[in-house]
């Protein structure tokens, strides 16, 4: 919960800043509006401690092998680092980047998770 306060006080600040800059230097307010990003991403990750903790927790339980956890997070990664990457682009003005971003993002996550969707077919196969 402070964690959230924080991350939120440094948004508004972020937004205030922008906002005062943009009037007088819109092009120092793009820079602002970035590292402010960039903080709350890194205060963000944080928690990502605990997130994984919880998966392997649930993996271990449940029996199925922790080997593709890997692919789970980079996949979990690839779309918030190409939203994040979009965003930005699309703040600049630049949506047709932004989309450009998405469709690649979409591409990659697709390539990192044909090995679980091997596995998957593998399970089902064994099964039939």
């Amino acid at each position: 919960m402070a964690d959230l306060v924080k991350i939120i006080g440094v948004a508004l600040i972020t937004v205030f800043a922008h906002i005062i800059i943009k009037q007088t230097k819109p092009e120092i307010a793009m820079i602002i509006s970035i590292a402010g990003s960039i903080l709350i991403v890194i205060m963000a990750v944080n928690t990502l401690n605990s997130v994984i903790s919880n998966f392997y927790s649930i993996f271990e339980k449940t029996g199925v092998n922790t080997n593709i956890l890997l692919p789970i997070f980079k996949i979990i990664a690839i779309g918030y680092i190409t939203e994040f990457g979009a965003n930005v682009c699309a703040d600049a003005g630049a949506s047709s980047i932004a989309d450009k971003i998405l469709f690649v993002g979409k591409l990659i996550i697709l390539l990192v998770a044909l090995p679980i969707i091997n596995s998957v077919i593998d399970l089902i196969m064994g099964l039939l």
